[in-house]
């Protein structure tokens, strides 16, 4: 599948218009023509075919879908993708920021199947205070947009769905590095269980061993090429729980506390000898 059916994924009704906001400033009468202004602009979310955020995170529509491929090719999250681009093309400029200096610098580059860019924007950090408003790059100008964009970041697990399976519940929070060996990820002798994922309750997950300084365990799924990193406390339902442990033994024992054995205790006492009569 490419990137086309994007678009119908949330429908035109969607309305994501950016709220724009100000900040009360004294540079409205510098730079009005800017302000409301779209920072990206239309293109055609039909035909974007990848992602370029950074140097950390690339997303690509092949013929089995999207991917992240600097995941590992793992499988994106369509309706995320269609969410943001969409944000993206609504974004606006807010306000003008004058004398700003990004401390952030994020390049975002939205291309087509020939790799012709179709939009692109560099967007900066969040607002010191605020939390939710983000700066960018517009004409040269910094600029400060209503909408924070998330998903543009440094963390590709924003575009992906990070449930892997459904009973127990069960998420990851990395891939495991692929070159890692067999005695380190622990799977000859870890824990085999049935479990659920999208009503298939046949699935098999197998426990590995715990990651090396942490507690988080390695997980495989049958059927799945990658390898997960997952928190301890959501596969504990899938370990065999640990032997009971047996009450100690009291010292002493029901005859009495001077340490004699059972049998002791137990054994008749000897008739005393019967006294001589005076003569």
């Amino acid at each position: 599948m490419t990137g086309k059916g994007l678009f119908v994924l949330v429908g035109a009704a969607v309305a994501l218009g950016a709220t724009a906001y100000f900040m009360g400033g004294g540079d409205k009468g510098r730079a009005p023509s800017l302000t409301g202004e779209r920072i990206v602009g239309d293109f055609d979310v039909e035909k974007v075919e990848s992602i370029e955020i950074g140097d950390k995170v690339r997303l690509a529509a092949g013929d089995g879908g999207w991917v992240v491929s600097t995941m590992q090719d793992y499988p994106a999250d369509r309706s995320k993708i269609a969410e943001n681009l969409l944000k993206l093309q609504e974004l606006k400029v807010g306000q003008v920021v004058p004398g700003k200096t990004l401390s952030e610098k994020l390049p975002v580059v939205v291309r087509d199947a020939g790799g012709k860019e179709l939009a692109s924007v560099t967007l900066g950090e969040r607002h010191e205070k605020w939390g939710y408003g983000r700066y960018a790059e517009y004409k040269g100008k910094a600029v400060l947009t209503g909408e924070p964009l998330d998903a543009f970041g440094d963390d590709p697990k924003r575009w992906v769905e990070t449930k892997i399976v459904d009973e127990p519940w069960i998420s990851f929070t990395r891939l495991a590095d692929p070159g890692l060996d067999e005695a380190t990820l622990g799977f000859a002798t870890g824990v085999v269980a049935k479990v659920t994922i999208a009503g298939d309750t046949n699935c098999v997950a197998t426990v590995g061993a715990t990651v090396e300084g942490g507690s988080d365990r390695y997980l495989k799924i049958d059927g799945k090429k990658w390898v997960f990193v997952v928190p301890s406390y959501s596969v504990e339902k899938l370990l065999p729980k640990p032997p009971a442990e047996e009450e100690p033994k009291p010292e002493g024992n029901a005859a009495g506390e001077s340490g004699e054995t059972a049998d002791a205790a137990a054994a008749p006492a000897e008739p005393a000898a019967a006294e001589e009569p005076a003569p």
